[in-house]
């Protein structure tokens, strides 16, 4: 894999003079103060506190640096994102998102992209959920709030994506990457192994709507020592541009996600009312669809995000051996923001709400999930920077582990002073 990488991008430099020469740089430089007190039933309040920004997708630690480099030549060019950011307590690391060089061949119809890819055609885009079928997932954590959030790497692949000028704005194509769990036997990958993990892909745009799709299949390269396959993924986009054109600022989109499909299990035994028996173990699919809408308009910004879930898992113990836990969530979270001043401040305030239905919900009794409730002042000092002062309560149902009983609820109150500039 590694030499036909080399190869291509080679070839790459080789199919046309380095003229036209172009560098961009940008990035985000993102860091804040958090403090926080939860109880979690009748426990005693726990505080804490330390230097992060927990937006989110701002890391495991006090912040991040994350650089955007796009060198271009006539018909070829080399892009690569890198993020620094620590790791628990330890020293800052690099995460690559994407590091690939890329050709333009035959007037633009064709574009070749080998290295570490990402910055994907074929993937959600954002906000809530923003997947790659060319990327590595993986749940992090913040290590003050720690509060989960989605992280991706890019994996080691080759991309080519068609471009047929009779048809402007489709882009078809396939990637061949590697497999997603990078760690695991590494040596014992084969070239067969890497045409299973295969990346398809299709998106549209025009003037009244853009579409895409991506696909990835599974293969065996990643399930060596656990034996449990965890399926193909789907990832989807579609975002309207007819009311964007007739009223200004104001836009919908929705993207999602299918995970797991074909997803496989194995048998395992465990000590359930003092006896042992045999559940099923595995990764489960998930389907989760988040509806975006949003209007940015001169005094305010408001905007209704909701999410629609479907679950099917294994691993839970009040289920008998051989079935499937099943559940559904619905998510809704609006918000409203005054911008007064010509923008210099805005104010205003967050919800969100969860509902989960089916006989695999967290507690079958629970009439939600969670809720939340957020105000938030902001300075901007340009459209580059700004600082933001956010409150938060949340309640939700907390997982039972250790002194934590089922039923137990969570009451967290946090505040965090965000800093976030981009260049």
């Amino acid at each position: 894999m590694g030499r036909i990488i080399v190869t291509i991008l080679l070839v790459l430099f080789l199919l046309s003079p380095l003229t036209a020469q172009e560098l961009t740089v940008s990035g985000e430089l993102k860091t804040g103060f958090y403090l926080e007190q939860e109880q979690i039933g009748n426990m005693d309040p726990k505080a804490t506190g330390g230097m992060t920004n927990n937006d989110g997708d701002s890391g495991a630690g006090e912040g991040r640096i994350r650089m955007d480099f796009h060198l271009s030549f006539e018909n070829i060019g080399l892009r690569f994102r890198f993020q620094i950011e620590p790791k628990g307590m330890g020293p800052f690391l690099p995460t690559w998102s994407y590091a690939y060089a890329y050709g333009n061949l035959f007037n633009e119809q064709l574009t070749i992209s080998a290295g570490i890819l990402g910055d994907s055609p074929w993937g959600t885009g954002g906000t809530e959920l923003w997947r790659e079928p060319e990327a590595r997932d993986y749940i992090d954590f913040n290590h003050i709030s720690k509060e989960p959030y989605f992280a991706k790497e890019g994996l080691m692949g080759i991309r080519f994506e068609y471009k047929p000028s009779f048809l402007p704005g489709l882009n078809l194509g396939f990637a061949l990457n590697q497999p997603d769990q990078v760690a695991i036997d590494v040596q014992k990958q084969t070239f067969g192994d890497v045409l299973k993990e295969t990346v398809v892909g299709a998106a549209y745009e025009n003037d009244y709507f853009a579409a895409g799709v991506g696909f990835r299949f599974d293969g065996e390269a990643d399930t060596y020592k656990n034996n449990i396959e965890e399926g193909s993924r789907l990832y989807y986009r579609l975002e309207e541009r007819v009311l964007s054109a007739k009223v200004s600022g104001m836009k919908i989109w929705l993207n999602g996600s299918y995970y797991g499909i074909g997803s496989g299990s194995q048998d395992i035994e465990k000590n359930v009312n003092g006896q042992r028996i045999k559940l099923k173990f595995g990764s489960g699919e998930y389907l989760v669809n988040w509806l975006y809408w949003m209007w940015d308009a001169d005094s305010f910004i408001a905007k209704l995000d909701t999410c629609f879930g479907i679950y099917q898992q294994y691993n839970n113990e009040d289920f008998k051996p051989n079935e499937r836990a099943e559940y559904q969530s619905l998510e809704i979270r609006p918000a409203f923001y005054f911008k007064l001043f010509d923008n210099l401040f805005q104010a205003g305030v967050r919800a969100g709400f969860c509902m989960e239905f089916g006989n695999g919900k967290t507690y079958i009794d629970s009439p939600y999930q969670y809720f939340f409730v957020e105000p938030q002042i902001k300075l901007n000092f340009n459209n580059n920077a700004y600082i933001a002062l956010l409150y938060n309560f949340t309640e939700k149902y907390a997982w039972p582990e250790g002194e934590i009983q089922k039923g137990d609820k969570s009451q967290k109150h946090w505040i965090n002073l965000r800093a976030v500039y981009t260049f």
